[in-house]
Formats: C-alpha cells, sequence, structure tokens
C-alpha cells in the first residue's frame, strides 16, 4: 500500500471526515497561534469549507441550503472531538491567582 503524498486534498475535504479533520484543525492551530478563538469561529469554518465544497462541484441552490445543513453537522463533530480532546479550565479562582486569562492552547476548550 503506497502512503499518501497530501494529507488533505479537495476530494478529501469534500468528505465529512475531510471536513470535519479540517475544521478542527484550522479552529485550534487558530486558537494556538493568534490566542483567539470565539465560540462561532469553528461554525464559520465549517460553513465555509462545505459551502466551497458545494460551489466546486456547481451545486444548484437546494445544494447550498443542504450546505448550510451539512455545515452545522460539520461542526457538531468537531467540536465533539474538541470536547473529548480538549482539556477542561478550572473553574474555580485560587486565593492569589490572578484574573487574567491563560493563553489558549492548541486543545483549549472552545466552549
Amino acid at each position: 500500500m503506497e502512503l499518501p503524498s497530501e494529507f488533505f486534498t479537495v476530494q478529501s475535504m469534500l468528505t465529512l471526515s475531510g471536513a470535519t479533520g479540517a475544521t478542527f484543525v484550522v479552529s485550534n492551530g487558530m486558537q494556538q497561534a493568534f490566542n483567539f478563538n470565539p465560540k462561532w469561529l469553528a461554525l464559520l469554518i465549517a460553513m465555509i469549507i462545505v459551502e466551497l465544497g458545494v460551489f466546486l462541484t456547481d451545486g444548484t441552490a437546494v445544494q447550498y441550503l443542504v450546505g448550510v445543513i451539512n455545515g452545522f453537522l460539520v461542526y457538531s463533530c468537531a467540536a465533539g472531538g474538541n470536547s473529548m480532546l480538549g482539556q477542561g479550565s478550572p473553574d474555580t479562582i485560587d486565593r492569589g491567582q490572578g484574573f487574567a486569562p491563560d493563553r489558549r492552547r492548541f486543545l483549549s476548550p472552545w466552549f
């Protein structure tokens, strides 16, 4: 069996697992690199990936609508993966601990 020479391709990103993986990696990468990841960012990334896939396959208006629903599915799968793998943040602040938020890591929870 030959190993693939590319990790993500246009064809792989047109699958549920490819779009979910790309959403997960891009969202967490932005979180790590820019310390920025509001709750809606992964949803926006998922929608862009799915709707771009519809565009590249010359989709009809109905397929764009289905793409919105699939965008929510991709987001839900990526958010579930982040919830399973992410490390929980502390709910309480110890005495003497500062109130400044910590820098977000690659697998910091999105929520």
